[in-house]
């Protein structure tokens, strides 16, 4: 369908303010790649990358005495002592990461450096292979040119999405894959081709070894076909079985690693059992569908869960009300319905911190899932079922077993909004599709107009926001390395301890420290007496209930806290900054 008939005089305006709105997209990926905080997760990376395990590196720096910036940099660069193979042999210890995306960033690092914009700058190209991708797929979903111009813009200056393009992580790849397999899938039922299948089968074997969560996304696309197909209609499924059964083939290598090394897998994952709070859960799926369009400041006194749920009752309130609006407008007038809705917010504010930052921010996220919401039951009320179905069951692909496998274990995989990118890729359709075609048919053009252009006003505002600031969703502890790191380095001879279990902090840390500064990683609760006087400045970085015990036991030392991590949840483990000197007599 084309859209220009449609709106005349609007020819070259939406290309060009579309141009404009990718470009502006590409300059928020780039920019400023060297001075974002580059936290554990990247580390991680980079450790492996370089021909290292994580264990190795810590055990190594426990033997070692003080070192400089320098020797722990080594760990992340790629040198002659660690070849191709030392590379993929640390993969083989992290058997819960799929390797593709960290085999390409060792041939990355190779052929242009291996300096923090270089390593970010691979996610920051694989991340522009989702606009062709979710074009793609709009254009499957759809065939309107509009719709997937709009998700284009959409994508383009989503925040969130330009915070994971500047991360050296896989997460820009597997957005990628994630489209590429579900356009696939819908072309391949609709060729029934062998070529077309086999080109299912590909996308699905670089997913995979993009991320293994992509295997639930399979599994949903699996469903859908049951859910969309009429029996007769069984050699699309057959087709599609083969097909999974290929990719399944092609992926045993990685399965026999993950096989193989099932312990490790269970270690490395630990974190995400235990701490289980539903209401942790709601906060994060509504704080990632928030995410796809804006990232406002959150007030330090606000609670993001207390905060979510009130989002949560006013969106149904919002829809309750249109609807006894529209039923009960002639007994209800308009001024009863702004006083119950005063009435309600007031009551409200009694049960959430409010200031100007807070109401700005509520009232903007209440728009973006007020949207979202009737988007989603737009797209399910107006186009064919065979079409929505596919939104949904992406939707549904990872939220339903993490949250399922959570509750078995007790856990918090769910709260992880990197996790959640199917969800968000789902809504960002149903979005696309409800502005395309209100612009078209509805009788209030401007006004969608109007919301189109907000919305990207708040993707623009929010992208120059975090030109200099890393999104505490993105970096977790780590974004209060500057803070920590500009009360180091306000002074000379510094030594700054951390116990082994936090090495890959100190590892972070390093990178905002000045090249001054000494390191000592050291074994749990051990004697510190023989750093003091070698040093004027000595900090410990996150010490341990037993450190801090131990060194108040000694009455010659004074100990104190020099920085302390704001926190949103009880579930949070931040960072924190003490100085320990002998005490003056």
């Amino acid at each position: 369908m084309s859209y220009k008939k449609y709106l005349p005089g609007l020819n070259s305006t939406p290309v060009i303010l579309l141009i404009t709105v990718i470009l502006l997209g590409l300059f928020f990926r780039f920019a400023n790649l060297e001075n974002k905080v580059f936290w554990v997760d990247e580390i991680a990376t980079a450790v492996r990358v370089s021909g290292y395990t994580i264990p190795e590196v810590t055990k190594d720096l426990v033997q070692q005495d003080i070192v400089t910036g320098d020797v722990l940099f080594s760990y992340q660069t790629i040198s002659s002592d660690k070849t191709f193979l030392d590379s993929m042999a640390a993969l083989t210890k992290s058997p819960e990461h799929a390797p593709l995306y960290f085999i390409l960033t060792r041939v990355w690092m190779q052929l242009w450096g291996d300096s923090i914009t270089v390593m970010r700058s691979l996610s920051v190209y694989l991340s522009l292979l989702v606009l062709p991708c979710l074009y793609w797929l709009c254009r499957e979903l759809f065939n309107q040119p509009l719709v997937s111009s709009i998700a284009i813009g959409l994508i383009s200056i989503s925040p969130f999405y330009v915070a994971y393009a500047q991360e050296a992580r896989p997460y820009s790849l597997w957005t990628g894959t994630i489209l590429l397999s579900c356009a696939a899938l819908l072309r391949a039922v609709r060729l029934n081709s062998k070529q077309s299948w086999l080109q299912y089968s590909l996308c699905l074997i670089i997913s995979f070894y993009t991320s293994l969560f992509s295997l639930y996304i399979a599994f949903f696309q699996g469903i859908y076909l049951v859910l969309v197909l009429a029996p007769k209609k069984y050699q699309l499924l057959r087709n599609y079985a083969i097909s999974f059964f290929v990719a399944i083939v092609a992926f045993l290598p990685w399965v026999i690693i993950i096989i193989n090394h099932l312990d490790l897998l269970h270690e490395n994952t630990s974190w995400m059992r235990g701490n289980f709070n539903p209401a942790d859960i709601i906060a994060v799926f509504i704080g990632t569908n928030l995410l796809i369009f804006g990232d406002l400041p959150i007030s330090q006194n606000s609670n993001p869960i207390q905060i979510a749920v009130v989002l949560v009752i006013l969106v149904l309130a919002i829809f309750m009300g249109a609807k006894f609006y529209t039923n009960y407008q002639n007994k209800f007038p308009k001024l009863v319905l702004l006083f119950l809705s005063v009435t309600s917010i007031f009551l409200l504010s009694n049960y959430i911190y409010l200031d100007w930052t807070t109401i700005i921010g509520a009232g903007v996220a209440l728009g973006i899932l007020s949207l979202s919401a009737y988007s989603i039951y737009y797209v399910i009320t107006h186009i064919k079922r065979d079409r929505w179905l596919l939104i949904i069951t992406l939707m549904l692909s990872l939220p339903v077993p993490l949250v399922l496998t959570d509750i078995i274990n007790q856990g918090q995989g769910s709260t992880a909004p990197r996790y959640l990118i199917p969800l968000q890729l789902g809504i960002l359709i149903a979005v696309a599709y409800t502005l395309a075609n209100k612009l078209i048919i509805s009788k209030q053009q401007k006004n969608w107009q109007i919301i189109i252009l907000a919305f990207i006003t708040l993707g623009i505002f929010s992208n120059i926001r975090n030109l200099n600031l890393s999104p505490f969703y993105q970096k977790g502890r780590n974004i209060n390395n500057p803070a920590i790191a500009k009360i180091i380095n306000q002074n000379n001879s510094v030594l700054v301890i951390v116990e082994s279990s936090e090495a890959m902090d100190l590892l972070s840390l390093a990178h905002s420290l000045n090249p001054a500064v000494k390191y000592k990683v050291i074994p749990p609760a051990i004697d510190l007496s023989k750093y003091i006087n070698r040093f004027e400045n000595i900090y410990l970085l996150k010490p341990s209930a037993i450190l801090k015990q131990k060194l108040r036991q000694k009455p010659d030392l004074d100990i104190k806290r020099l920085y302390q991590s704001h926190v949103f949840s009880a579930d949070q483990f931040p960072l924190d900054l003490w100085n320990i000197k002998e005490k003056v007599n």
